[in-house]
């Protein structure tokens, strides 16, 4: 690893803890975008960069206050492959490539962040 950077939307205020919180995760986990520089072999970089975004979890798509609910408030039955951001980026310094693996989910940031 080189050097990295992450970007994400900020999150609306919300009412309740439990919602401001959701919505911070949201904001990663559905909008947040991170950039990795590293020094390696291309195929060590395929090897992961599909494992990396929150899409790669058997939880992403829904939002975070709902899935706290639907597990009771226990956090740790959340998938952990969840908290990610939306989309990544790694671009090898070694031979010049850039891997990009998951998207931005406008309409779940939308759902989140824009509720009263």
């Amino acid at each position: 690893m080189v050097a990295g950077i992450g970007t994400c939307p900020l999150a609306s205020i919300a009412r309740k803890d439990l919602q401001a919180i959701g919505r911070t995760n949201d904001a990663v986990l559905y909008g947040g975008r991170a950039w990795y520089t590293v020094r390696t072999e291309d195929a060590r970089v395929e090897e992961i960069i599909e494992r990396l975004p929150s899409c790669s979890s058997r939880d992403h798509g829904t939002l975070f206050y709902d899935l706290f609910k639907r597990y009771g408030g226990d956090f740790y039955k959340i998938d952990p492959l969840l908290f990610s951001p939306a989309e990544v980026f790694i671009n090898n310094a070694a031979s010049g490539r850039t891997f990009r693996a998951g998207a931005v989910a406008p309409e779940l940031i939308r759902a989140s962040l824009l509720v009263p």
